[in-house]
């Protein structure tokens, strides 16, 4: 880098997208971004610094031995100033500002969207930002202030509490008369084969069909109440759905557990605090259907 020469940041963050996904397509989808543009910035970041970070391979790339240096001493960096950014925005002491919110879809579309506006209007200064994934949101990068998550995360810097637990029953359309030793069945795909209810239904087909896979329990209950088959929901979803009836009451599934993460650096904040109390209280109602 010549004495005049200085970096573009915005050049480095490409550069440690790159060098986290190991290509410029998975770079590009990361930043939203063309991958030209992923190549153009790594380019110029290169320019700056004189020296090749990375070597260019047909469908991947890999860091150059100045490319790792660079990419280590860039990650240390970026993780002091998250957590500059996340004192920072802890230490307010007015209930006020923007406040994201990471839920799973269901959870945020039918169990906390119905409830925002008695949050805003105790306090109407709050913000509330509702992201409505199923993906592991980064605290640590400020992806969400406060997230909602099916399983207990293992991060040392973040605070968790258990909401509550999310019961669970068979659904299917008011008219479906399959025995139910014939039953068609609504499941989920693989990439939620990790979840109790995908295990509990797969070693209990016997023989029977699914015939509907999908990660999205909206599609679930719109494909059972269709007729199509039988899905097994969270009751607050089945229960409230007019196009689904609920089939042997009896049955016991294993419940999914709600647990609410904040980063400990924001906890205390009082806008966090408020938003984390409307949550431990909105989300207390999946214990009524649990009876």
């Amino acid at each position: 880098m010549g004495k005049n020469a200085q970096m573009n940041w915005e050049d480095y963050r490409y550069f440690l997208a790159l060098a986290d996904t190991g290509s410029f397509s998975a770079a590009a989808r990361e930043l939203d971004v063309d991958h030209s543009t992923v190549a153009r910035r790594v380019t110029a970041l290169e320019t700056t610094f004189g020296v090749r970070l990375i070597d260019r391979l047909p469908k991947s790339v890999t860091l150059t031995v100045d490319g790792k240096l660079v990419a280590e001493q860039g990650r240390l960096a970026v993780l002091a100033m998250q957590a500059v950014e996340r004192v920072a925005a802890g230490s307010a002491d007015h209930v006020s500002g923007t406040v994201c919110v990471s839920a799973p879809p269901a959870l945020a579309s039918q169990i906390i969207g119905p409830k925002v506006r008695e949050l805003r209007q105790q306090h109407p200064d709050i913000d509330l930002v509702l992201q409505g994934e199923t993906r592991s949101t980064d605290l640590n990068r400020r992806q969400a202030d406060i997230a909602l998550r099916l399983s207990r995360p293992q991060k040392s810097a973040v605070t968790v509490r258990k909401l509550a637990d999310m019961p669970f029953g068979f659904y299917s359309a008011p008219g479906y008369d399959k025995p139910e030793h014939v039953w068609d069945f609504i499941s989920w795909d693989e990439t939620t084969a990790n979840i109790p209810q995908y295990r509990w239904i797969e070693e209990r087909l016997d023989g029977r069909k699914v015939v509907l896979r999908t990660n999205d329990t909206s599609i679930q209950a719109t494909a059972a109440g269709s007729g199509l088959g039988v899905a097994i929901l969270p009751r607050f979803v089945g229960d409230a759905d007019p196009r689904l009836a609920r089939l042997h009451p009896d049955e016991v599934f294993p419940p999914r557990e709600v647990w609410m993460l904040v980063h400990d650096d924001l906890r205390h904040a009082p806008r966090i605090r408020t938003v984390m109390d409307f949550l431990i209280k909105t989300v207390a109602v999946l214990k009524r259907h649990a009876v």
